[in-house]
């Protein structure tokens, strides 16, 4: 799979002409490939940079006092990481890599002048971030209302569409690194419960399962299973034209 352009989230919800998409080019580094478990930027780190996701898949987490890891966000190919520590002075969550990746960085003041030159890549990403916190509602009330067996399902859905958009999913299979540890860790189920779940959704024909991919061979039936709303992104609205 060729996937998409490794910018393409920043586009996602406006059409950015070429002087704007090469603006942003200009800013990034040159791609680094990192190896799997590579610490990109731990918590309590300065914050100088966000950094553009352009393949592999980064987990994102809170580092916690005990000595644990509370992961909170899975990133995929097109993702901007590290973006929400803007607003502090040392970044508030440790990015890793769970396959190999390719990364990407922006320096702070580079992206500041973008923003300055080219309002509509600053108005691009403010989409992209309030995306994101749809997702953070649709995992939240996951959490809190739905029961565990629908609650994996919902994640699996939901990584199934963002792989899909980003182009790097077909007819529902997905390649698979995530533990089960780090699945309970996202949904707040143990890894144990995670398992039983996910031989449930076997049993029930929703998934098929082996050591490095899922599959889902219906998302249509997932998705009646599933209590959780389609969502139907925006994409160059009028009102971001006037």
């Amino acid at each position: 799979m060729t996937g998409a352009p490794p910018l393409f989230r920043v586009a996602e919800f406006s059409d950015l002409d070429a002087e704007e998409l090469d603006a942003l080019k200009m800013s990034c580094s040159s791609p680094r490939e990192i190896a799997r478990g590579t610490v990109i930027r731990r918590q309590g780190e300065p914050v100088d940079q966000i950094y553009v996701l352009k393949a592999g898949w980064v987990l994102s987490g809170l580092d916690l006092p005990d000595g644990h890891n509370q992961v909170v966000k899975v990133h995929l190919p097109g993702d901007i990481l590290g973006a929400p520590s803007m607003v502090l002075t040392t970044a508030a969550e440790t990015l890793w890599s769970v396959t190999p990746a390719t990364i990407s960085s922006i320096p702070l003041r580079s992206l500041a002048r973008i923003f300055h030159t080219h309002p509509k890549i600053g108005l691009s990403l403010f989409l992209c971030a309030q995306q994101e916190r749809i997702f953070l509602m649709d995992r939240l009330t996951s959490v809190g209302r739905i029961p565990a067996l629908k609650r994996v399902a919902a994640f699996l859905l939901h990584i199934h569409d963002r792989l899909q958009n980003c182009g790097e999913c077909k007819d529902g299979l997905i390649r698979w690194p995530l533990t089960q540890q780090h699945v309970g860790d996202i949904l707040g189920l143990t890894s144990v419960h995670v398992n039983r779940m996910l031989q449930a959704l076997i049993a029930e024909g929703l998934i098929a399962r082996n050591r490095q991919a899922i599959h889902i061979p219906d998302v249509d039936a997932m998705r009646d299973f599933v209590p959780l709303p389609t969502r139907q992104w925006v994409h160059d609205p009028d009102w971001l034209r006037d």
